[in-house]
């Protein structure tokens, strides 16, 4: 198949090369992959579908005084957004497009302090993490990964679960407080 497809493109390129009127390269080449994955029924053809990924953290720790039970967590630093679907103001993950997707949160508390938190849709918990340092110093990290089958529209975030005390929940330069996501199918 890898052959047909590359006998095809040669084919294009000489003929444009040949022709009074030429196309451009990225013509040819979008050419070249629609007829193999529409030849190949492969995963090519799912390309036409919405690309979907973040990953967000929090620029710094968060004093767990500031919490209370089923408070949103706002990650403040976007370091990927691919689709538009986190919204650094709200700390909301809305579902730009229907589809599967994986979640995965990650929590760190420090020195004698513990927190739950909660992946929500649409208000309703899908998954819980608990970092626990309760009865040491020490760091106690916690992460969760879920795969959700969502629809557009639909509003995925993180918050505060039912047990937290302490001090501080650790986002710095040796640990984050992250939240990302992506598409899967």
């Amino acid at each position: 198949m890898k052959l047909q497809c590359l006998l095809l493109g040669l084919f294009l390129f000489l003929a444009s090369s040949m022709a009074e009127e030429s196309c451009d390269r990225e013509e040819m080449e979008d050419t070249i992959c629609s007829l193999c994955a529409q030849r190949s029924g492969s995963r090519l053809s799912q390309l036409g579908k919405m690309q979907v990924a973040f990953h967000t953290y929090m620029s710094s720790s968060v004093q767990i005084s500031s919490l209370r039970v089923n408070k949103t967590l706002v990650y403040d630093r976007v370091e990927t957004n691919i689709g538009n679907g986190y919204d650094v103001t709200s700390g909301n993950f809305v579902v730009p497009e229907n589809g599967v997707y994986a979640f995965h949160i990650t929590t760190v508390a420090k020195d004698k302090s513990h927190c739950s938190v909660q992946l929500v849709k649409n208000d309703i918990v899908k998954d819980i993490g608990w970092a626990d340092a309760m009865n040491h110093n020490d760091r106690a990290s916690s992460s969760t990964f879920t795969i959700l089958n969502v629809k557009e529209g639909d509003i995925v975030k993180v918050r505060v679960g039912t047990a937290f005390a302490g001090d501080i929940l650790e986002s710095n330069q040796y640990t984050r407080l992250s939240f990302s996501g992506f598409r899967i199918v």
